[in-house]
C-alpha cells in the first residue's frame, strides 16, 4: 500500500507547477459557479415571479444561441492565447451572478444570461481544455484531464455546501449571487498574477489554424463527434429529465432525489482520479465504448427497476461512465488536433459537448410527453448502447483520412491516423 501511495505521489509530482496552479484556480472558479447555479431557477421563479415555461425558454434558447461563439473562442485561443479566453469566461460568469443579484426584470435576466451563455462556462471549457493539453504530454494527458475533472467534481459538492451554510445566515439569494460572483473573480486574480500563457509559439500562424475549414475536412474527428453525441444525449438528462422520470415512475420525494444526487456527486468525486489512473494504459476508444454503455444502461434501466438499492447501483454506474467519458474524450480531441489548431479543435469540441448536453433535456422532454418516462429512457439506453457500438466501429473499422506528414511544434509527433490518435499511450509502471 505504501509503495502504491509513493508511486502515485511521485507520478503526480511530474506535472508542472503551472498545471497545479490552473487546477487550483479551476476549483475556486467552479466553487463560485456551483454556489449559485443550483439556485438560479428558484430565484427566478420565487424572487422575480417568472413562470417556469419562460425560465426554461430563456435558459434553453440562450444556451443554444451561445454555442456559435465557441468558434470565435477557439480562434481567439489559438491566435492570442488561452489566458485571454479564461479571463473572458471568468468575467462573463461574474457578470451573470452579480447581474442576477441586481436584476429586477426579465429583460435584465435575459441580458446577463446571454452574456454568460456566449462567453462564460463554454469559453472556460475551451480555454481550460486547450491549456491542460498544452501543459501535459501525450503520455500523461488523460491523467491530467482526470485531475482537472476531479477538481470540478469536488467543487460540485463544495459549492452547494458553502451556499447552504451561507443561506442559513443570509437567506437572500441576491447576497449569495454577489458572493458567488466574487469567488469566481478570485480565479481572475490567479490568471492575472500567476498563470502563464501556454499557447505554443506556432499556434495561429499555420494554414491549419487559419480557419475551421481544416476541422470540417477532418472526417475522422467529425465521425468521432457524431458518435460522442449519443452518450452526451444521456449525460444531458442526468439532472434535468431524469429526476422527473424517477418521480413519475417511482414517486420519489425531493429529499430522496437529493440523496440520489449526493450519491452521483460523491461517485464522481471519489472515482474520477483512481479510475483514470487505473485505465490510463487501456485503449481509449474501447474505454469510451464502455463508458457509453454504462451511461445507457444506468439511465435506461433506472425507471424500470425497483426503487432503492437498484437505483443507487445504477446511478453509480452512470457516475462511472461519466468519469471515463469526459477526460478520455477530451484527450482524444487533443490528440486529433494539430498543435497549431488546438484551440479551434477544443472550441469545436465544446460545441459538441454542450450541444449534446442541451439536446438531452430538449428532446428528452418531448419524448417523455409523447411516450412516457419509461419508454423515453429506453431511448436514452438505446442511444448509450449505440454509442458503445459506434466507438467500437471507429476503433476496429479504421476510418482514416491520411493527414499531412508533420511534427507538432512542441516536439510531440503528430499522427492523425485514427489508430494512432486513439491507441493507448505507452505508460511507465
Amino acid at each position: 500500500m505504501k509503495r502504491t501511495f509513493d508511486r502515485a505521489a511521485r507520478s503526480l509530482g511530474e506535472f508542472p507547477a503551472q498545471f497545479w496552479l490552473l487546477t487550483a484556480g479551476i476549483l475556486v472558479y467552479v466553487v463560485g459557479v456551483d454556489m449559485c447555479f443550483p439556485f438560479e431557477t428558484l430565484f427566478l421563479r420565487n424572487g422575480l415571479h417568472i413562470s417556469i415555461g419562460v425560465i426554461g425558454l430563456v435558459l434553453g434558447v440562450t444556451g443554444l444561441a451561445g454555442l456559435p461563439f465557441q468558434i470565435l473562442g477557439g480562434a481567439f485561443a489559438d491566435r492570442f492565447g488561452r489566458r485571454g479566453v479564461l479571463m473572458l469566461a471568468v468575467c462573463a460568469s461574474a457578470v451573470l451572478y452579480l447581474g442576477l443579484a441586481l436584476s429586477h426584470s426579465l429583460l435584465q435576466v435575459v441580458i446577463v444570461v446571454m452574456v454568460e451563455a456566449a462567453f462564460g462556462w463554454s469559453m472556460f471549457l475551451t480555454g481550460s481544455n486547450a491549456m491542460v493539453a498544452d501543459l501535459t504530454g501525450e503520455r500523461r494527458r488523460t491523467e491530467g484531464f482526470g485531475i482537472v475533472r476531479t477538481a470540478i467534481n469536488a467543487s460540485m459538492v463544495l459549492g452547494p455546501l458553502v451556499a447552504l451554510a451561507f443561506l442559513g445566515a443570509h437567506p437572500d439569494f441576491r447576497a449569495l449571487f454577489a458572493v458567488g460572483g466574487a469567488v469566481c473573480l478570485a480565479f481572475l486574480v490567479i490568471i492575472l498574477w500567476a498563470l502563464r500563457e501556454t499557447k505554443p509559439p506556432a499556434a495561429g500562424h499555420s494554414p491549419a489554424a487559419g480557419g475551421f475549414a481544416h476541422i470540417l475536412h477532418d472526417r475522422r474527428f467529425l465521425a468521432f463527434c457524431a458518435v460522442a453525441l449519443l452518450p452526451f444525449y444521456g449525460f444531458g438528462q442526468v439532472v434535468s429529465t431524469f429526476p422527473v422520470a424517477m418521480q413519475e415512475t417511482h414517486g420519489i420525494s425531493a429529499g430522496q432525489w437529493a440523496r440520489l444526487v449526493l450519491v452521483y456527486a460523491l461517485g464522481l468525486s471519489v472515482l474520477q482520479f483512481p479510475i483514470v489512473r487505473l485505465t490510463r494504459a487501456w485503449d481509449r476508444l474501447l474505454l469510451l465504448s464502455g463508458a457509453s454503455a454504462l451511461l445507457g444502461l444506468g439511465l435506461g434501466l433506472a425507471p424500470w427497476l425497483p426503487w432503492g438499492w437498484p437505483s443507487v447501483a445504477l446511478v453509480l454506474l452512470v457516475s462511472l461512465g461519466v468519469v471515463v467519458l469526459i477526460p478520455v474524450s477530451s484527450t482524444v480531441v487533443a490528440t486529433f488536433a494539430p498543435v497549431e489548431a488546438r484551440g479551434r479543435y477544443m472550441g469545436a469540441w465544446t460545441i459538441v459537448y454542450l450541444g449534446g448536453y442541451a439536446l438531452g433535456p430538449l428532446c428528452g422532454g418531448f419524448a417523455m410527453d409523447a411516450m412516457g418516462a419509461r419508454r423515453a429512457f429506453l431511448v436514452v439506453g438505446a442511444a448509450g448502447l449505440a454509442g458503445a457500438v459506434g466507438f467500437s466501429l471507429l476503433r476496429f473499422g479504421n476510418v482514416v483520412v491520411t493527414p499531412p506528414d508533420d511534427r507538432a511544434p512542441d516536439g510531440e509527433p503528430h499522427d492523425a491516423s485514427l489508430g494512432a490518435a486513439l491507441a493507448p499511450p505507452v505508460v511507465e509502471p
